[in-house]
């Protein structure tokens, strides 16, 4: 899991609890050329659960963890829905770890 993408490439970020054990992050994807968001990664350690922002080339394989549900549009965002058991939720950038949740 390593990030890519800086803290200011990604905002805003968005979390919200969907269920007791799902919770919803949408967030900004960085327009480029060759490369997209198609999703994010994530690792559970403790009581918190780290998350990083997927960059995918074009033309590469790419499989993240948890995928986007929402089309691409020119609204520029992505949203996955993540296993959460409680918790801090941190979002790491190339740049900074947040704490997005709660």
């Amino acid at each position: 899991m390593k990030p890519s993408y800086t803290k200011k490439n990604v905002e805003p970020v968005v979390v919200r609890k969907l269920a007791d054990d799902q919770i919803s992050l949408r967030y900004h994807v960085f327009p480029e050329s060759s490369y997209y968001s198609g999703g994010v990664n994530y690792e559970a350690s403790g009581d918190t659960l780290k998350v990083v922002i997927d960059r995918c080339g074009i033309s590469d394989k790419c499989a993240p963890m948890a995928k986007t549900l929402i089309p691409l549009d020119d609204k520029w965002e992505a949203e996955v829905h993540l296993p959460y058991r409680g918790g801090k939720v941190v979002l790491v950038h190339a740049d900074a770890e947040e704490q997005v949740f709660p």
